[in-house]
């Protein structure tokens, strides 16, 4: 599904480019944006950040665009509120600039407003090719079944949480097949078997379906040889073959391109969640008898069950405000909450909230979360659905009030009621903020970006009277130039190699080793490849597959592999990342040369975990304290980095972290807490942070601070290290709250990122 808008709107491109409509220019800057422009610290709107006026600045220089920086200090109103709107692609554009065509408003906002993209993508083809390539066709069986025949298959291609088993078998039902088909699960020897049916089926004109072709590899070539033999065979013609298979390298191309594809995702958003889950799972002996013991509490849980299981699944399309890692809860899961449901209500005369809520929120969901802040933000979510307060009368699951317990005695009065719920729902029915529907269309945009970006051939030209390798040699000679020279630690502070009355280098000390060690073997990597790429595009060595990788990834402005493979985690673009590097590179030949700082940018270490254990072994070996019996207390000061003159008497100042899913209100006199963003904040840079070394049993922890978790990437995501922590986790920080409940921003997904992707 996701697919056919790309294929679309790569119809419309080819056709606009074909007849001059779309220049290579205007395409090229469409894909890889304006490049790797800096900052522009000139003056600019108040209400564009430095790296937006940029790009501005840069889509000025292009026929169509002359003057666009202009028009924006000129007419600085309009433009703001343009900016600013929900929907800028459904609105004129701002005075300044000439009448723009819908492609020249496409890359207008590619620039300004890049979480619209797909929106104006779909605004776009249905200007261009029609509103009936814009829309996804309603799913035709009947039209799928009358272009097969015999010797054509028809494939369903599945998707997660998609079984057309119950299409097919009504389907079998109208068309009088009902005792003429035969069915088979594929798997594990089951080849021979579906083969027999296949070799009966074409002799009596049966259908046969065969399910999860994925789960046969073995026998997939097997498949072929038998639909290449039914070529030359005279077949029943009622005979049909019905495959269904998840999308898989093993199934058959030939099989593929001969058949008639038809796919169905499942529904999409709330509603439609709630209504599958009480047509498919709740039935009405369900609904009305489930527990003759209790039926208003039944009635009344079972609703909230249903719902929190719809919040958690919907929670995912906002990547990782929503769950660190994606997972895949389906019915079984709530079948066996219900069920667990059940055995309380029945067992016991006061029902048992806090077992309730275990079994429900650790083994029934929580059986399958494997992060343990995703498991605190599971706990939090139920205690909104299953608690005694959700029992009162008055109670909602939404802000708003849209969404609340409707618990009548018949099933089909809760129907009609989810029916006339909002097919779109918002943010806050999930406990999340009005800007993480920013951050899904953003991801949803950047995703077809990828997508037309991976699909790109080699060669033409980019921009005017440059090749792809003329360009790619100038960015790469333009890199080599400003790659700095390796951190000597000849060079080194006399106090950075001193020895403590222990005898030992200062843990600090042998941080900054480690990380200069990791950063010169990244310099050395990125000077080789640079120098390779350049000698191989001029034909003087061999281009590797790597080396073809790299040039595709200076066109498109992507980080290389060859060079990500040996850095820190990032997904910042080219641009940023280079200049990212730099900085990096700067602060720790600063605190290499000149001792160390007063405050560290903790983002600029490959390694920040090991940075914050330096710290307490630090305090550890001055006291004579066991590391294990030391933790950090936070306490976040009113100060920037540039404030600070001097380190802290214990621990250290850190700073270089950004808030998401929050804001932060600085306040008067050390009273900072956390607040709600502002509309179309989507970060927080925070002031300086103070990391003080204390005894684990000294409270730092209280009903009005939130322990925030700190990832080094907005992925959050990583892999599983030796401690059971993520290796994207660094620590967690306990963050003033004083206007919200602590477990008010563990259901916003709260948290402290080392860098941004920009």
């Amino acid at each position: 599904e996701k697919h056919k808008l790309l294929f679309a709107a790569l119809i419309a491109v080819e056709i606009l480019r074909n007849n001059r409509t779309i220049t290579d220019e205007e395409w090229g800057f469409f894909l890889r944006g304006p490049g790797s422009s800096k900052p522009d610290s000139s003056e600019h709107p108040q209400w564009l950040s430095e790296s937006l006026w940029a790009d501005v600045r840069a889509l000025s220089k292009m026929e169509g665009f002359v003057g666009l920086d202009v028009a924006m200090q000129k007419h600085n109103r309009q433009w703001k509120d343009w900016f600013e709107a929900d929907n800028p692609q459904t609105l004129p554009v701002p005075p300044g600039l000439p009448e723009l065509s819908e492609w020249r408003k496409a890359l207008l906002l590619r620039v300004l407003r890049e979480e619209k993209l797909l929106l104006l993508l779909q605004q776009l083809v249905g200007y261009y090719l029609g509103p009936s390539f814009a829309e996804s066709p309603q799913f035709d069986l009947e039209g799928g079944f009358a272009d097969s025949s015999p010797t054509t298959p028809i494939i369903f291609v599945l998707s997660t949480g998609s079984d057309p088993t119950a299409l097919f078998l009504n389907f079998a039902a109208e068309k009088m097949f009902t005792d003429r088909k035969r069915m088979l699960s594929l798997g594990q020897d089951q080849g021979p078997k579906a083969q027999d049916m296949i070799e009966t089926a074409v002799k009596t004109g049966e259908w046969v379906y065969l399910q999860n072709c994925h789960l046969a590899v073995s026998w997939m070539p097997g498949l072929e040889k038998i639909m290449e033999d039914l070529q030359q065979r005279e077949l029943h013609p009622d005979f049909r073959l019905w495959l269904t298979s998840m999308p898989s390298p093993a199934f058959p191309v030939a099989v593929l391109q001969g058949g008639i594809k038809l796919t169905k995702e499942p529904p999409k958003g709330l509603k439609a969640n709630l209504r599958d889950t009480f047509s498919s799972v709740v039935s009405e002996k369900l609904w009305e008898s489930g527990c003759a013991a209790k039926p208003a509490e039944w009635r009344r849980l079972l609703f909230a069950l249903v719902f929190f299981h719809g919040v958690v699944q919907e929670r995912r399309k906002f990547g990782a405000l929503g769950w660190n890692v994606p997972y895949e809860w389906n019915t079984s899961d709530l079948q066996a909450a219900t069920r667990h449901l059940q055995i309380y209500l029945e067992e016991f005369d006061e029902i048992p909230w806090p077992a309730v809520k275990y079994i429900v929120a650790a083994i029934d969901y929580g059986g399958r979360v494997t992060d343990f802040l995703d498991q605190r933000c599971v706990s939090t979510l139920l205690d909104l659905y299953v608690d005694p307060a959700a029992l009162a009368p008055e109670v909602t699951f939404s802000p708003d009030g849209v969404y609340y317990p409707h618990t009548p005695e018949e099933l089909t009065a809760v129907q009609e009621y989810l029916g006339q719920l909002p097919s779109h729902e918002k943010p806050e029915v999930f406990g999340l903020h009005f800007n993480a529907d920013i951050t899904v269309q953003k991801a949803e945009s950047r995703a077809m970006l990828d997508g037309i970006i991976s699909i790109q051939p080699r060669g033409g030209s980019t921009t005017k009277g440059v090749s792809p390798d003329e360009q790619v040699s100038e960015l790469a000679q333009s890199l080599l130039g400003r790659v700095p020279e390796l951190i000597n630690k000849t060079d080194a502070h006399p106090e950075i190699f001193k020895l403590t009355a222990m005898g030992v280098m200062s843990s600090l000390s042998t941080v900054l080793v480690q990380e200069v060690d990791r950063f010169n073997a990244l310099l050395e990597q990125v000077r080789r490849t640079l120098v390779e790429l350049r000698r191989a595009i001029q034909g003087e060595v061999v281009m590797s597959a790597e080396l073809e990788k790299m040039h595709t990834a200076f066109l498109y402005q992507r980080t290389p592999e060859l060079w990500a493979k040996v850095a820190y985690p990032s997904l910042k673009p080219l641009g940023s990342w280079f200049a990212d590097l730099l900085e990096r590179v700067e602060f720790l030949r600063v605190w290499m040369q000149s001792g160390q700082p007063a405050t560290f940018w903790i983002s600029g270490f490959f390694f920040p975990q090991g940075f914050c254990t330096g710290v307490l072994q630090t305090h550890s070996r001055q006291f004579q304290i066991p590391i294990d019996e030391l933790k950090f207390r936070t306490t976040v000061m009113s100060m920037d980095s540039w404030d600070i003159t001097a380190p802290p008497a214990t621990g250290v100042y850190i700073h270089g972290l950004y808030l998401e899913g929050a804001g932060w209100d600085r306040g008067t006199g050390g009273s900072g807490t956390l607040v709600e963003m502002r509309k179309g904040e989507l970060f927080t840079a925070m002031p300086v942070v103070w990391l003080e070394c204390v005894p684990k049993e000294e409270a730092t922890e209280s009903e009005e601070t939130y322990s925030c978790p700190v990832y080094k990437t907005s992925t959050r995501a990583g892999t599983l290290s030796t401690t059971g922590l993520s290796t994207n986790f660094v620590l967690s920080l306990d963050l003033p709250s004083l206007r919200n409940e602590p477990t008010h921003w563990i259901r916003r997904g709260a948290a402290l990122l080392c860098m941004l992707n920009t």
